[in-house]
């Protein structure tokens, strides 16, 4: 059976509380319509959660002028020590949350009003299938503010595969996740699954996350359609600062994750 995004989904079974985690670093530009796309979600149990990373703009002043316009927004903040990424704020975040599920929005993109209910939706069709759902990914819609003037863009991602070993093996070639897309279950924090190191990763310590939550068994769900979630594309972004660094990352946790596969099918063998 196909999945199918609903079109209605207004009136829908709300029992999953999702926490949004926002992690906030000189988002000046774009930190207010961030936070407005989820409070103005068509799902209702929700938290938002914004995490302030040192910014030395007016970032936190916006959101607490949010927080004073009546919206249920929690501020927090998170010592910048490892640059172009957002793990120190997002395990901030995830401390604070109360939620069922974790996601992380990044505070340069926004969603669409029933991104969060089509989320919970996707995690309801594959519970109904049997399968044990501790965390979804979903495409990406590309855009860039109509001054922007960075050149660079890429009008939709998606990854897709139907096993861990499939998985494994695009791990080796590439990050196989949208990695603001995804919903991760709580007990996978709790249990200290969602632990990164980006003092060994940098900004890339997210794919290296994937890999190991892959050697654990545990299976990111894609959504076959998109969703909702809106990736600007700027000239600011944290991943130009990350592959700018002279160190390639990314070549380092393929090659980490290869060694670490060949030797575990060694000794199954």
């Amino acid at each position: 059976m196909a999945y199918v995004l609903q079109e209605k989904i207004l009136g829908m079974d709300q029992d999953k509380k999702i926490s949004v985690i926002i992690p906030c670093y000189n988002a000046e530009k774009w930190i207010e319509e961030c936070v407005l796309s989820v409070v103005n979600q068509t799902y209702e149990n929700k938290e938002i959660i914004v995490v302030d990373n040192e910014s030395t703009d007016s970032s936190v002043q916006i959101v607490e002028d949010l927080i004073r316009g009546q919206h249920e927004i929690s501020l927090s903040s998170a010592p910048n020590i490892y640059p172009y990424c957002w793990d120190e704020a997002r395990e901030v975040g995830f401390n604070m949350a109360s939620g069922d599920y974790f996601f992380t929005l990044c505070s340069d993109d926004r969603l669409d009003p029933n991104f969060l209910a089509s989320g919970v939706e996707f995690i309801h069709y594959l519970e109904g299938q049997g399968k044990e759902v501790k965390a979804i990914q979903s495409p990406l819609r590309g855009w860039k503010d109509p001054e922007e003037s960075f050149s660079f863009y890429i009008p939709h991602q998606q990854h897709w595969y139907t096993s861990l070993d499939e998985f494994k093996n695009q791990c080796l070639s590439m990050c196989p996740v949208t990695s603001p897309s995804v919903f991760f279950r709580r007990d996978l924090f709790d249990e200290g699954y969602l632990k990164t190191y980006p003092e060994k990763y940098s900004g890339a310590a997210d794919y290296d996350l994937y890999c190991r939550l892959a050697t654990e068994d545990i299976f990111i769900h894609p959504a076959p359609i998109w969703i909702g979630y809106y990736y600007r594309w700027h000239k600011d972004q944290a991943t130009w600062g990350v592959r700018g660094s002279g160190i390639d990352y990314d070549a380092l946790i393929k090659q980490y994750w290869a060694d670490q596969w060949l030797i575990h099918s060694k000794k199954e063998s």
